[in-house]
């Protein structure tokens, strides 16, 4: 049932801010946090491959005896991929609320076919005139998601960090070692520094 509420969202293109707000809410409030993520993550799935599959009809129409028809067809692809991009964004949002976004993070990063298209569909002067915003949805998704792996090693690894400086002056640090934790604690800071302020 919760999956069936999402995707109808997700295939969606009337204004549907309010059901999404309330979805997120079910979302937060509910308990079943395995089921939610499981839940999250196949709808996601389904997210990208829509918008990856409109942005392959874009880019690769199927010419017919108008072309017209053809040019028309090309433009209704484009902005069904990138009102689907804003769904997607909206899920990807609701994923890090949630602390379940590591699948999405995962199948992001492994998109070589998805960012092939996206460089040839940009290269190409149509999408300016017919969807001005697709490329800031999608690169917000990478924003966001970017930011969530960032935040996530600096998390993990930061005390780690902090714990090994504390012992190194019961121990002496060796120079090279010290040389590898200045380093490494100036990429902490500079990764921190670039984080959204909420996350930092």
């Amino acid at each position: 049932m919760l999956q069936g509420l999402i995707s109808s969202v997700m295939n969606s293109y009337d204004n549907i801010t309010f059901v999404k707000a309330f979805i997120g809410k079910i979302l937060r409030d509910l308990s079943l946090r395995e089921t939610t993520k499981r839940v999250l993550e196949k709808v996601f799935r389904m997210s990208l491959k829509t918008v990856k599959e409109l942005l392959e009809d874009y880019l690769s129409p199927v010419f017919r005896g108008d072309l017209n028809e053809t040019k028309a067809i090309q433009r209704l692809n484009l902005h069904k991929a990138s009102t689907n991009g804003k769904h997607l964004l909206w899920l990807v949002e609701r994923m890090i609320e949630l602390r379940v976004v590591d699948v999405a993070v995962r199948e992001w990063s492994e998109q070589v076919v998805f960012t092939a298209d996206l460089q040839r569909a940009f290269r190409d002067d149509a999408w300016r005139n017919i969807v001005p915003g697709l490329p800031a949805v999608i690169l917000r998704c990478t924003f966001r998601l970017t930011n969530v792996v960032r935040g996530k090693l600096v998390e993990d690894w930061l005390p780690v960090l902090v714990v090994y400086k504390d012992n190194g002056s019961a121990t002496p640090i060796s120079p090279s070692n010290k040389s590898l934790y200045l380093e490494l604690e100036e990429t902490f800071l500079r990764i921190i520094s670039t984080l959204p302020m909420s996350d930092a």
